[in-house]
């Protein structure tokens, strides 16, 4: 009889178990990073729609950048925890990827980019280690 190691239950190869609990796992605070990254992109896109006086592309580029503007208050709580931020986030980075298809077909952004980005976010949030983040301790 042996006593090594319990076998690896989780499926996450990358798992976070060396962040103290109240550090984020690196998954949260990868899509965290994406979230502000690609809203920030979204605000200088607008601006420059504005500077270069186009103001017929501004609403449909504000239209293609709601979900993304809408996932950063997500992202700021993200330090509350909760499976229902988790899943609100999920939901509207998918929303926010299914809007952003439309940019490749009108060639508007954030197309291809907002479908990466908002992608990132939800797979990162689906991720073992992002679940366990989420669920409350008791």
């Amino acid at each position: 009889m042996t006593n090594g190691a319990a076998p690896r239950t989780s499926d996450d190869l990358y798992d976070d178990e060396v962040t103290p609990p109240w550090v984020a796992p690196g998954t949260v605070r990868g899509a965290r990073i994406i979230v502000i990254g690609s809203a920030a992109v979204g605000v200088v896109v607008l601006g420059a729609a504005l500077l270069l006086s186009q103001p017929h592309s501004v609403g449909l580029l504000v239209a293609g950048y709601v979900p993304t503007f809408a996932l950063v208050p997500l992202a700021v709580l993200f330090f509350r925890r909760g499976e229902r931020l988790r899943l609100a986030t999920i939901a509207v980075a998918l929303l926010g990827a299914v809007v952003s298809i439309s940019g490749l077909f009108t060639k508007l952004p954030p197309g291809l980019v907002g479908v990466v980005a908002n992608g990132a976010v939800a797979a990162l949030l689906l991720r073992p280690s992002a679940k366990r983040w989420f669920t409350p301790t008791p």
